[in-house]
């Protein structure tokens, strides 16, 4: 059987790789999401920006006649 010290040891070795985990998961899932709004913003003013061009476009785009 395993002394006791030993036992805590590896205990408080794997409790520290855990919380490591955790903090490093846990920045993963802060950035992932900035990035995610980002990414959304970004994407809303692309449409903005098409429709404003479409909307130009078709203003200056003379009118054909029959």
């Amino acid at each position: 059987m395993l002394q006791l010290s030993k036992v805590v040891q590896s205990r408080d070795e794997w409790k520290s790789k855990a919380n490591l985990r955790a903090n490093e998961n846990r920045e993963h899932r802060k950035t992932e999401k900035r990035h995610q709004e980002k990414i959304a913003e970004l994407k809303n003013k692309l449409m903005f920006l098409n429709k404003i061009i479409s909307l130009k476009k078709r203003l200056t785009t003379p009118m054909l006649s029959k």
